[in-house]
């Protein structure tokens, strides 16, 4: 499809992102890896909200989108090998995506996301600095029609698991074992999949065991890719975790090129700190004088909102555990009555309003992991062997809870009651599971401990995720 002027210093690679933290870190450590192993140019495209929020004193955070990869210098990221430039999603000033319509989000994305990132295409090239192959991440698949006459290949970046994909892929394809919309479903209806273990409704991405309007982006995905033979998608995954689904999905050429985390650089470069303000950065020291593998951390991502009955409830179990923990708590997740002065005086609790996640899970103190199971929180506890308790909420997150317990065995899903609260007793019941010195435990630390040697094994020089990604970049 590419000619061969695009290899090496010819080849730019431009990848495109939502204004997510969960979208844009996957991104942003993919395009350093590329750049690196390509000895390619990359520029990652991301929202004007942001690039103003990465760059706060650029040019370009000044302009508009149109116009701003043409009069502005792009913008290098710390790693001093990855440009960024802005695009325009139609909410230039920010938008928190689990607090407006989804269907208006993605209309807009679309409409002024085509336009915008067709201009900076177009400057790109008036700049000599031609586009050789467009890299999008879920939610862009709009991307592939902005370049089509271009003659620029697109290639899909799927940042959660195989697993997940598949899943889509079966039921767009009308799979037997998805009840039909007449049918009566309880949560605990069993669903099999080739190469997936016994899925129930609520193990199933929240697209579609509760049916929003992301639902239609995903289909438009697998729409476009079936006018293709065999497509390649590149997959934030390492083979060894998802061998099974990958052998038994042969209509795709999966990519994998995981886990797509970045040791080197942590959360606080580029202003992603600005998610969580003002960074309490004690925490390694308060780390440093704990028990090898007895802290509790706490986190659940950057888009999830805790109510406050779900705080009150972590807040009793994890005082009630015992054990020493580490809270991220955002302000706009924390009761009044929870303030960091106020655990910390009940002794064994820190609360901060910021951590770089990647140093505290490779912390040898601690020893287990409350997360909403997010991809990017599941892949870097793999990562660094540290066993979970999952509270999922949406996206990916249920289906990834259940391949940790179910296949993986790395971890509890800590189950919500009908009113959707995980109480006490259950929030203490996953972390006795996963940190008590049962056979079970005992089990799980051992599973996490293996995945994290296959999971660094496939990121090493000649693993099997760095040899797809060079195999990847020299097909073009």
């Amino acid at each position: 499809m590419a000619d061969k002027h695009h290899h090496g210093q010819g080849h730019h690679f431009l990848m495109v992102t939502i204004a997510s933290q969960s979208q844009i870190n996957p991104a942003r450590y993919l395009a350093r890896r590329l750049a690196r192993i390509a000895v390619a140019r990359v520029t990652l495209a991301t929202p004007l909200s942001s690039h103003r929020r990465l760059f706060p004193g650029s040019l370009a955070a000044a302009g508009e989108p149109d116009d701003a990869a043409e009069e502005a210098p792009l913008n290098l990221d710390s790693s001093g090998v990855v440009a960024y430039a802005p695009y325009s999603d139609g909410f230039d000033e920010g938008i928190q995506l689990d607090a407006i319509d989804g269907g208006l989000f993605l209309e807009r994305l679309k409409s002024h996301g085509s336009r915008t990132l067709a201009a900076l295409v177009h400057n790109l090239a008036v700049r000599g600095r031609p586009v050789t192959c467009v890299l999008h991440t879920i939610l862009l698949i709009w991307a592939t029609d902005v370049v089509r006459d271009l003659a620029i290949p697109t290639v899909l970046y799927w940042i959660q698991p195989a697993s997940v994909f598949a899943i889509y892929y079966h039921y767009f394809q009308g799979h037997q074992c998805f009840p039909s919309a007449t049918e009566e479903k309880d949560s605990s209806y069993s669903i099999e999949l080739p190469g997936l273990p016994l899925l129930r409704m609520k193990d199933l991405p929240s697209s579609i065991s509760m049916p929003n309007p992301y639902l239609s982006a995903y289909k438009e995905i697998f729409i476009e890719l079936a006018k293709y033979k065999k497509p390649k998608v590149l997959v934030n995954t390492f083979y060894q975790l998802e061998a099974s689904v990958i052998d038994e999905t042969t209509e795709f050429e999966f990519i994998t090129i995981g886990p797509v985390v970045d040791k080197r650089f942590m959360y606080a470069t580029e202003g992603s700190r600005d998610l969580f303000e003002e960074d309490s950065g004690d925490y390694m020291e308060w780390l440093d004088a704990q028990e090898e593998r007895s802290v509790v951390y706490v986190a659940f991502g950057s888009l999830s909102r805790l109510t406050g009955r779900q705080v009150k409830e972590l807040d009793m179990g994890l005082k009630e555990s015992g054990r020493p923990y580490l809270w991220v708590l955002r302000k706009d997740s924390r009761p009044e009555e929870i303030g960091e002065q106020r655990i910390l005086k009940e002794g064994k609790g820190k609360v901060v309003e910021w951590c770089s996640q990647v140093r505290v899970l490779d912390h040898k103190a601690v020893g287990c992991f409350v997360t909403h199971g997010g991809w990017n929180s599941t892949s870097e506890a793999v990562v660094s062997g540290v066993p979970m308790v999952m509270l999922p909420q949406w996206i990916d997150q249920a289906t990834n809870a259940r391949l940790a317990e179910a296949v993986w065995g790395i971890g509890v899903r800590a189950e919500a009651g009908d009113d959707g609260i995980v109480d006490t007793v259950e929030l203490r019941r996953g972390l006795d599971v996963v940190m008590g010195e049962g056979d079970r435990a005992r089990e799980i630390r051992k599973k996490a401990e293996e995945w994290k040697e296959k999971a660094r094994a496939a990121l090493a020089e000649d693993g099997s995720s760095s040899r797809n990604l060079k195999a990847f970049v020299n097909g073009f």
